[in-house]
């Protein structure tokens, strides 16, 4: 799955073929089609859903500190601007990529890449409950949002770290 992601996240949907998937993850031709018969949409999907629970465990992780909505997009601004300063991966969002290539022509993958969003805004909604935010939904959809556009930013510019920047800005305006 790890292959997959970065690989969609690194070049792009269209760009990757399910040969660069199989010789990145050094697996035979057979075991990649017997595990994802429905090939790049299947492992697409299944990669959509491995990241969403990594995500989801981080979250929860950070809720389990008591981190509020807050601190956990701020983790996930961090984590995002780390992804793009690694030059062995310069990943963007798997979310941006599957929604931008994929999404218009696969019903499965927009439901994968939904399910993945509600779940994030859910845990991030409960965060700032936490601290007593009002709106707190709402609050949750706008960053994961602005975070989506941060990330673009930070990329078009060669900045990762504006990304954090961004939702620093949005979640502390005295900054």
């Amino acid at each position: 799955m790890q292959c997959a992601v970065r690989l969609f996240q690194a070049n792009g949907y269209a760009a990757t073929g399910v040969s660069a998937i199989i010789d990145r993850a050094r697996i035979p031709k057979g075991s990649f089609y017997h595990h994802f018969p429905g090939g790049k949409e299947a492992v697409a999907v299944a990669a959509m859903n491995w990241l969403s629970i990594e995500v989801s465990r981080y979250l929860d992780g950070l809720a389990d500190e008591g981190a509020t909505g807050a601190d956990m997009m701020l983790g996930i601004a961090k984590y995002a601007a780390a992804g793009l300063k690694d030059p062995k991966f310069k990943r963007g969002s798997l979310v941006a990529v599957l929604a931008a290539e994929a999404i218009p022509g696969s019903a499965t993958i927009q439901r994968a890449v939904e399910s993945a969003v509600v779940e994030w805004k859910a845990r991030l909604a409960a965060g700032f409950l936490r601290a007593g935010e009002a709106n707190a939904d709402a609050k949750a959809e706008t960053l994961l949002a602005l975070l989506e556009g941060a990330t673009t930013l930070a990329r078009v510019h060669g900045r990762p770290e504006l990304a954090i920047e961004i939702i620093e800005r949005s979640i502390l305006p005295d900054r």
